[in-house]
């Protein structure tokens, strides 16, 4: 029981910690839009997380499986975790393709840089 509740601690804490760097993207954005798509930032993150998880246990068990049927007969299968994996992965470019076509009028282009802020750069 108390190993579940660690488990879930660690997993909120990455979880925000990708809701951090996500939102760092659309730190130029006015602070009404940021908060209509606070949602999505949250479930970009949190498939995120899922999905390492996955990759984790992908990588821990492979990805493929042999499944034995009787004693003469071995099948070698597809870990059934590969499906939910990139299940995953697909919802998750989605959110954030939705993430990017709702801010990418709003986003603050900061204007370009001429030869003499170049200049002063290096």
């Amino acid at each position: 029981m108390e190993e579940n509740i660690l488990k879930k601690e660690e997993k909120e804490k990455r979880i925000k910690k990708e809701m951090n760097k996500i939102k760092k993207v659309f730190k130029n954005l006015p602070k009404e839009k940021l908060q209509k798509i606070n949602d999505l930032i949250y479930r970009a993150s949190f498939l995120l997380v899922m999905a390492q998880d996955m990759e984790e246990e992908l990588l821990n068990c492979g990805t493929y499986t042999t499944r034995t049927v009787n004693a003469s007969q071995t099948f070698l299968k597809t870990h059934p975790l590969c499906k939910d994996y990139r299940d995953t992965i697909k919802s998750y470019q989605a959110v954030i393709k939705q993430l990017d076509d709702l801010t990418k009028d709003d986003m603050v282009q900061e204007p370009p840089k001429d030869e003499l802020d170049k200049f002063l750069e290096s």
